[in-house]
């Protein structure tokens, strides 16, 4: 008995340091809140990968639905999608240009009026920016 005990423990402890590394932080979907006609999914925030010195900046990297509630027909544009701070500041979207945004693929046909897609979208902003989320179509 204890051998199989002393065994036990020989092959368990080398799984105990074992864990899968952090992805990224994981700020609460509180720092980034639902404009119209969007559902927020997931958020994480991911270093820039150029970190300037004296630079505080990260993406956040955020999964969500948007619903065409335009009145028309359009090929969303994902640098039109914005994340708005409260002193107004905007961060426009980006798919690609970054280290911290490789692997991200979005849908670039025609969205239907009412139809509805998932898009994941990087914003640079200062760490720990709040701000709300919509689509800009005026610009």
């Amino acid at each position: 008995m204890k051998r199989s005990a002393a065994v036990l423990v020989l092959f368990a402890t080398p799984l105990a340091g074992c864990k899968q590394p952090p992805e990224a932080t994981q700020p609460t979907l509180g720092l980034v809140r639902a404009g119209t006609d969007v559902a927020i999914a997931k958020l994480r925030a991911v270093s820039a990968s150029d970190a300037l010195a004296q630079s505080n900046d990260e993406y956040y990297v955020v999964t969500f639905v948007w619903t065409n509630r335009l009145g028309y027909a359009l090929a969303p544009r994902i640098d039109h999608f914005v994340l708005e701070d409260a002193n107004r500041r905007r961060f426009l979207g980006a798919d690609a240009g970054d280290a911290a945004l490789v692997g991200i693929a979005n849908y670039t046909g025609v969205l239907q009026q009412g139809g509805a897609h998932e898009y994941t979208v990087g914003f640079r902003v200062p760490q720990n920016t709040t701000g709300m989320l919509f689509y800009d179509a005026t610009f």
